[in-house]
């Protein structure tokens, strides 16, 4: 039994983290009702196409404080357009290259650049506004330029997203604190646009300067609106799936003895990730699962992070560029080009 000052000392210790953290999320809340209605879009310029017309759209938020898109993203804009959709892009960079601009214009219906205030989450917004009538869309997809790909013809990922069996798809599912889809990438079909709780979401998005409380509020919010709202949503790499194919992998490995851990390529790591499967501790699906999504599911991104920054120090990730080639002919010097370019400006 731990001494009474020792858990007092955690009690108050939880309390102060409890307490600040609260009081961090209240400041934010209150800066951004100060901002909320004011328009955060500078500048705007047309492209090829009209949105008044399309039935399909895609809203793709960027950032890049060079101002410089990247070939990875000008190839993902290029897919987007070849499965029919018409591009609205926002960037939340403090300015367009003439370069990266001339060569939106010739993929994108429309360029938006905005202070960013809101991350994704107030890009969404401000892009959604500029969009004439949702009610006539058949889809709408929300991306980013936060993952690599695709690695397979995006028709046949959106095959899979059927408006019959949810109204909202996304890549990933998680369990980190309430079940939501991940907003790297969903697909909105019309009952979704069209629902008046889920755009009364969208019009009370506050423009934060706080990551923590956007995915707090709005990725994790999006999910739990579009629920209360009587929507349909689904994941295409089911968290449970994933982990469920994840324990029966783990189980079978000899992870007993440090001895035998020790032989194994992914060591103790493995045996920590199987304790938190099977206790039901939520881990990224993404990042963790990464392999298993490129391989079992044809998932067609890979998430950025996991190759720059790595933050859950998952083992193996060295091996995407061969996990990338058994299943795709993407060309993988998109990646290491842009993985080049990172390391080049860290380095100044």
């Amino acid at each position: 039994m731990e001494p009474p000052l020792r858990l007092l000392l955690r009690w108050l210790y939880l309390r102060y983290r409890r307490l600040s953290r609260g009081l961090a999320f209240a400041l934010r809340y209150l800066e951004a009702q100060v901002l909320h209605r004011q328009t955060w879009v500078v500048e705007r310029w047309p492209g090829q196409g009209d949105l008044a017309t399309a039935k399909r759209i895609a809203i793709f938020v960027h950032y890049d404080r060079h101002g410089q898109v990247a070939d990875y993203v000008h190839y993902y804009l290029e897919q987007l357009a070849v499965a029919g959709y018409a591009i609205l892009f926002v960037t939340n960079s403090p300015k367009l290259t003439p370069a990266a601009l001339k060569a939106l214009q010739s993929r994108c219906a429309l360029i938006l650049r905005r202070r960013n205030l809101g991350y994704d989450f107030g890009a969404y917004r401000d892009a959604l506004r500029a969009i004439p009538d949702l009610s006539t869309l058949d889809s709408l997809i929300l991306a980013n330029d936060s993952v690599y790909g695709p690695f397979h013809p995006l028709a046949e990922l959106l095959s899979r997203t059927d408006p019959h069996q949810a109204d909202i798809w996304g890549i990933n599912d998680s369990y980190d604190r309430y079940y939501h889809l991940q907003s790297y990438f969903l697909v909105l079909h019309r009952p979704a646009l069209t629902n008046p709780r889920l755009r009364a979401f969208w019009d009370q998005i506050l423009y934060v300067r706080s990551k923590a409380f956007v995915v707090h509020f709005y990725e994790v919010g999006f999910s739990r609106a579009a629920l209360h709202a009587g929507l349909r949503l689904q994941a295409l790499c089911p968290y449970r799936e994933l982990a469920a194919a994840s324990i029966e992998a783990l189980s079978r490995l000899p992870l007993a003895t440090p001895e035998e851990r020790a032989k194994l390529y992914y060591g103790e790591y493995l045996r920590i990730i199987l304790d938190q499967l099977t206790t039901g501790i939520p881990v990224n699906p993404s990042h963790l699962f990464w392999d298993q999504m490129l391989t079992r599911y044809r998932c067609p991104f890979l998430k950025r992070e996991l190759l720059t920054l790595n933050p859950a120090a998952v083992p193996g990730v060295n091996q995407w560029e061969q996990v990338i080639r058994s299943q795709s002919d993407y060309d993988t010097r998109l990646i290491e080009r842009h993985l080049q370019q990172i390391l080049r400006h860290r380095s100044i």
